[in-house]
């Protein structure tokens, strides 16, 4: 970045000029030169100078093609800040020549202050017009929280600096408070907010350079503070022509960055949630406050005590607007995290259950039939398959036959108990797994849903029958004393079920070899 900010100023012969005119002019003020005359002439000759030449690159800067609609309406605003400015130099470059050993002279007639109070104020006005990419109101509010924080700060900073003794004189003190600090550090304040969100108005290189500038021009106000004598105008005056100076030198670093890119505007940063410059100026505030009554200054203690006790107040409201956005993005979180979880156990249902029935489907008949095996008790299998359902859909359309499916599950739920699983594993294939217990009869359960299943069922004003054939599986340790597998036991009694399906349908039979029956006679 450094070796880019080189060959910027390399390239453009009036940055050069600037940057060595001004670095010339400042280390001859350093020297003090004996002449108050000529130190105070050449300061406003030069100030007036930087201001002309800011008129000139501004008006040249605001008709470049392609810049953005927002940027020009600011560097609009700017030419017009330096056209006040310029006509406040005029009239304090006359005072200066015409009575140069007047204190105001050297630091501002009432023409140049009421022209540069005016002039700050409409840049300040312009900056904080720009768009802020602040789409909320919440977010405008704490903005402008922020902007009276700082604001509060700037004052209590300007009256230190430019009236620390004077209590009494506030209307002779609010001129050159306005005038110095308090819109200098505002215009800080929104030049570093427009940073941070990336606002496209001028580039990171005019903030920065513009900030050391409102800085240099804060440290001059400090020097004529408590009066100006000889040993402070030269440092006052070096001070005032490298601020003005570096206003300038910022916005042709700009023009000359945009001339290069052409998209050097569009960088956005991305935006801070927060801003510390607020907190910040709480800390200059109370840092006063303590300086006052530390030092026994009876007529600073009651200024700075306000400002810290005003912008304090406003960061008390900023946070407690903070933290009740926090406590709304909690609830939503908190919501989003209930739906999440209501969301999932309705997938979790759906992937483990028939869409139609609502029965557990294969994958969870075959869950459940493992863990049962592998628990070691008595387990009993079944497998239904409805006898001629395809002359339903025939005859009645599918819409009957969901429904005839619909009942029929309810009825084989009616038929067993909550802690036995019904399955629909198919279109028209169902799946009981039976808990065996003593005192129940699984055959009586077989025969039982067979009867339920053969009762007709309502469909399109009149009704529809099917019958069931069951195959049942025993879960009885083998020759070495294993429990067979689900897929075994569910092959053992598909076998059966078709065994039923040869014989007639219409009934259950145990798979050949385990205890009961080998098939049933017929239900009905």
């Amino acid at each position: 970045m450094m070796r880019r900010g080189f060959r910027v100023v390399r390239s453009d012969p009036l940055l050069l000029t600037l940057l060595a005119a001004t670095a010339g002019l400042f280390l001859w003020y350093a020297t003090a030169p004996q002449s108050r005359t000529a130190q105070v002439v050449t300061a406003w000759v030069f100030v007036a100078s930087m201001h002309a030449c800011l008129i000139w690159i501004t008006r040249s800067f605001t008709r470049t093609p392609g810049l953005p609609v927002v940027a020009r309406r600011f560097w609009r605003a700017v030419l017009v800040g330096g056209v006040a400015y310029l006509v406040g130099d005029v009239a304090q470059l006359v005072l200066a020549a015409t009575q140069p050993g007047l204190a105001c002279a050297a630091t501002g007639g009432a023409v140049r202050i009421a022209t540069l109070s005016a002039g700050s104020a409409w840049l300040m006005l312009a900056l904080l017009a720009a768009p802020l990419g602040l789409t909320t109101r919440r977010e405008r509010l704490r903005f402008w929280l922020d902007v009276a924080t700082v604001m509060v700060a700037a004052v209590v900073v300007g009256w230190y600096l430019v009236v620390p003794d004077r209590p009494a004189a506030l209307l002779d003190a609010a001129a050159p408070v306005l005038s110095g600090p308090v819109i200098l550090l505002l215009c800080v304040f929104v030049v570093a907010k427009l940073t941070m969100s990336g606002t496209t108005l001028f580039t990171r290189a005019c903030a920065v350079i513009g900030t050391a500038a409102a800085a240099m021009k804060s440290g001059a106000d400090l020097l004529i503070g408590d009066g100006l004598d000889a040993g402070r105008l030269h440092w006052f005056l070096a001070l005032t022509i490298a601020a003005n100076a570096m206003l300038t030198i910022a916005v042709r670093v700009t023009q000359m960055q945009l001339a290069r890119n052409p998209l050097a505007l569009e960088r956005r940063t991305r935006q801070r949630p927060y801003s510390l410059l607020p907190y910040g100026a709480i800390v200059v505030t109370y840092g006063l406050l303590t300086v006052a009554i530390w030092r026994h200054e009876a007529a600073s203690v009651p200024i700075a005590l306000t400002g810290a006790a005003v912008s304090t107040l406003l960061v008390v409201l900023r946070q407690l607007d903070a933290f009740r956005e926090n406590a709304q993005l909690l609830a939503e979180l908190h919501r989003s995290l209930d739906q999440r979880e209501t969301l999932a156990a309705r997938l979790q249902h759906q992937a483990f259950h028939d869409g139609l029935t609502g029965l557990p489907n294969r994958q969870l008949y075959s869950q459940r039939l493992d863990a049962a095996l592998a628990a070691g008790g008595p387990a009993v299998v079944m497998l239904i398959d409805l006898d001629d359902f395809k002359l339903v859909n025939d005859a009645h359309g599918h819409a009957a036959g969901d429904r005839l499916l619909k009942v029929i599950a309810d009825r084989m739920r009616a038929c067993v108990r909550s802690s036995d699983t019904v399955s629909r594993i198919g279109g028209d294939e169902f799946a009981v797994l039976l808990s065996s217990l003593p005192g129940d009869d699984p055959l009586e359960i077989a025969a039982r849903i067979v009867r339920e299943i053969e009762a007709p069922v309502p469909v399109d004003g009149g009704s529809a029958r099917v019958g069931a054939s069951v195959g049942v599986a025993f879960a009885r340790p083998g020759a070495a004393g294993c429990l067979p597998d689900g897929e075994a036991l569910l092959r053992e009694a598909d076998h059966a079920m078709y065994a039923v399906k040869r014989d007639g349908k219409g009934s259950y039979a145990v798979s050949p070899g385990q205890p009961g029956v080998a098939t049933a006679p017929r239900v009905g």
